[in-house]
């Protein structure tokens, strides 16, 4: 059995100090355990994501092939987890936060009360919220996904108006199979990111980004409140001043990581207050007004570049908070026609 725990990690098990963090990134926790042990297993698992009690069903105990690849950064937990050669049976408790997951290998069964998933690799499924579940996973492999609910509910409550103490998840299966598919392209992409890069530190920027990147993904796949409430917010009046000072905030600290609460406190208003006087005036949302800038200083950025220095489009796009250079691209063709490889080389 081997087990490695949080990054960074020495052969002998003593602590380390670790490398010197750099400015703006957060340290990568990351847990580790190679083993034949299902007991062990079934340990780490509900110390990570779900609690719950297992029992398993194996032909010939020298072909069970188990581990645990699991990350933890800024609240964001994804991973890996490898049950080859063994059934798994448990009683999950209910967990902290959304938990989802993509089957990639194995079959599997979640009931919860009348409601019953059955999965196959290429699957998705959200963990039932607030209930207790039975599970049955037949040599499975799944990506696992942990988002804290505070992150979902700011984003409901920033594209919908609806309340986070309003939100609530209704079922565990995506909502179609296209939408079902997208999140596990999501997952891949952010497991990727983490856990086999074998990072050890990321940009709090990326960070945040990635985590609302799961965020908006959870709530467009699986359904929830969102998407059946007709919520109207209430129409709080802020005064204009209050929304310049708002973009003033963000147009100063654009390179932080910064939060809706931090702007809104600098505005001087309330958070969904303030969501609702962005619309008005600029027809966006804070973030979106947040992401508007870092392009703009991303774009100012490849203007100054060297075109024959060691600069890169991916340089840049990851040190203003995305991690895919692809939707960087993308999203920085749609606002300004071109692509940025161009504006780097001429």
């Amino acid at each position: 059995m081997e087990v490695r725990s949080a990054v960074p990690w020495r052969a002998d098990g003593g602590a380390t100090t670790g490398p010197q963090m750099t400015a703006g990134m957060v340290p990568v926790e990351r847990t580790e355990l190679v083993t034949q042990d299902m007991e062990a297993i079934a340990a780490l698992v509900s110390k990570l994501y779900v609690e719950h009690r297992a029992q398993f069903r194996c032909d010939d105990p020298d072909q069970v092939d188990a581990s645990v690849r699991s990350v933890t950064v800024n609240g964001l937990k994804t991973g890996l987890i490898r049950c080859a050669g063994v059934d798994y049976v448990a009683q999950a408790s209910p967990p902290a936060d959304l938990t989802a997951a993509v089957a990639l290998r194995g079959w599997g069964t979640v009931t919860a009360g009348q409601e019953r998933t059955d999965f196959a690799p290429g699957d998705a499924l959200m963990y039932p919220v607030g209930r207790s579940c039975a599970v049955e996973l037949r040599g499975a492999e799944m990506t696992a996904f942990q988002v804290p609910w505070a992150a979902v509910g700011a984003l409901a409550e920033e594209h919908f108006g609806l309340p986070a103490a309003d939100l609530r998840f209704e079922a565990m299966s995506p909502v179609s199979a296209g939408r079902g598919s997208r999140w596990s392209a999501t997952a891949a992409f952010i497991c990727r990111e983490l856990v086999s890069s074998g990072t050890a530190q990321v940009s709090l920027l990326i960070v945040q980004e990635m985590t609302r990147l799961a965020a908006a993904a959870l709530l467009e796949t699986f359904p929830n409140t969102t998407m059946t409430a007709g919520y109207v917010p209430r129409r709080d009046q802020v005064p204009l001043a209050a929304v310049r000072r708002a973009a003033a905030y963000i147009d100063a600290h654009a390179q932080h990581p910064i939060t809706l609460d931090e702007i809104a406190a600098a505005a001087g208003v309330a958070g969904r207050a303030l969501q609702y006087a962005f619309r008005r005036y600029y027809e966006m949302t804070p973030t979106g007004y947040l992401r508007e800038a870092r392009l703009e200083r991303a774009d100012r950025e490849l203007r100054d570049a060297d075109p024959a220095g060691s600069v890169t489009v991916t340089d840049v796009a990851r040190a203003w908070g995305w991690a895919n250079p692809s939707q960087f691209t993308a999203a920085y063709r749609q606002r300004f026609g071109r692509l940025p490889s161009q504006t780097l080389h001429t």
